[in-house]
């Protein structure tokens, strides 16, 4: 557990430092909101790795992190409603905008997932691996990347209602943190990084990020990661 908060904090400090690199170039971005967003990311990881650091905290059992999933969203649940966060400002919402490009986009995302599926080479998936992959990813990460974590950055709390247009300050700065999130490592032998466990999240969530605010929901960008995620594991098929 003690390695567990080590790295949340860690990483809580990492995206405050991102925040701080890129808030000049939109003037919304305040400090607070920026400390709030880097708490809040600092607290999803914490809550994402319970599970995996105390097994008494796993109450669904199976080969991937399913419990460390569901309390991610719960968190999100609880930052929503602690801050009046509107749907829209989430992307909950069905209402699509731009729906022929944001579904072009959809298409290249999961040929994206199936190109890296021949890069790395994954084993078969099981049934679990495919469940988990069309399910549990898109739901939280989408939910706290491209959803809680842009509304905390541009202050849309209290029910404000979220503007027009793509903020691709917000978009640039989640998605470095996500790919951050995915490439660093700590244990006691201290802090690791894989930049290709970084790069490929990085540039997938710049593309999750234009699909978000082009088509108004998180529909899309849960789709596309989901539909990608398990187009990667089914890449197998395609090579054998």
């Amino acid at each position: 557990m003690i390695d567990a908060a080590i790295f949340s904090l860690s990483f809580a400090a990492i995206a405050f430092a991102i925040f701080l690199a890129f808030k000049y170039f939109d003037r919304r971005l305040t400090v607070v909101f920026g400390l709030l967003f880097a708490v809040y990311l600092g607290l999803d990881d914490l809550v994402t790795g319970l599970a995996s650091a105390s097994p008494a905290l796993s109450f669904v059992g199976g080969q991937w992190n399913w419990s460390g999933k569901i309390y991610s969203l719960a968190l999100s649940l609880v930052v929503v409603l602690a801050f009046g966060i509107r749907r829209d400002a989430l992307g909950l919402t069905l209402a699509q905008k731009n729906l022929k490009s944001s579904a072009i986009a959809l298409v290249l995302l999961i040929l994206w997932g199936l190109t890296l599926g021949f890069l790395f080479k994954p084993e078969a998936p099981t049934t679990e691996t495919l469940a988990f992959q069309a399910l549990m990813p898109g739901l939280s990460e989408e939910l706290v990347y491209r959803g809680i974590a842009p509304a905390l950055l541009l202050g849309w709390i209290r029910g404000r209602r979220p503007e027009e247009g793509i903020p691709w300050t917000v978009v640039l700065i989640t998605a470095i943190a996500f790919g951050v999130w995915h490439g660093l490592g700590y244990s006691s032998s201290g802090y690791s990084f894989d930049w290709m466990s970084a790069l490929f999240p990085f540039i997938g969530s710049i593309a999750g990020g234009w699909l978000r605010f082009n088509s108004g929901s998180l529909l899309f960008p849960f789709l596309a990661h989901s539909l990608a995620n398990v187009a990667f594991h089914l890449s197998v098929l395609a090579r054998s």
